[in-house]
């Protein structure tokens, strides 16, 4: 019973920080904070059901040792590329009130030369290393739709840059890959 109220309280607590905030981005008229909240929500609920129930074999895992390995490993790029995005955006970004989504500085060295959306591309490996991790159907449906979400918030976020920061910003798009890691570190090497 207590593994229950746990996952009950906890699911809770996600979703309540969760919609609060995407309820914010409505007001803003920020579909990207959207997408990237659904995504989170997701994604916590995936570990938070996993955690409390999942654990206790209330249904079918695959536990493939290698798949678990690999899926830990992803945990570090992901970690990476979350924690240097937002250390640029810090440091360079000159964010008003101090959140990150307030930029007013055009980002465009450091993990931001190599791909534009670092920051959700971290968070779609997290997606795809809990999948890999948790290796159930309820993982692999929840994580896929995380890993959409923040394709999407990607994708609204390079159309809201384009109207804040204009032609520098459409000529950034040609020169980095949105998500492509391997394409951004050959074209900055040349």
């Amino acid at each position: 019973m207590i593994r229950y109220l746990v996952c009950i309280g906890l699911f809770a607590v996600v979703w309540i920080v969760n919609i609060k905030e995407m309820i914010h981005a409505v007001k803003k008229r920020m579909p990207s904070e959207i997408f990237i909240h659904a995504g989170l929500g997701l994604f916590f609920s995936i570990m938070i059901i996993e955690w409390t129930l999942g654990a206790f074999n209330y249904w079918e895992r695959l536990d493939i040792f290698w798949l678990e390995i690999i899926g830990f490993i992803l945990f570090i790029p992901s970690a990476y590329l979350e924690w240097t995005s937002h250390e640029m955006l810090k440091r360079k970004g000159n964010p008003e009130s101090g959140k990150l989504d307030a930029t007013t500085e055009f980002v465009d060295s450091g993990i931001y030369g190599i791909v534009r959306q670092p920051m959700t591309l971290g968070m779609a490996i997290w997606s795809i290393a809990l999948i890999l991790v948790f290796q159930s159907l309820l993982s692999l449906l929840l994580g896929l739709v995380c890993v959409f979400c923040f394709w999407l918030s990607a994708t609204k976020e390079g159309e809201h840059n384009i109207s804040k920061f204009g032609e520098a910003y459409k000529e950034y798009m040609q020169r980095v890959p949105k998500w492509n890691v391997l394409s951004g570190l050959l074209k900055k090497h040349r």
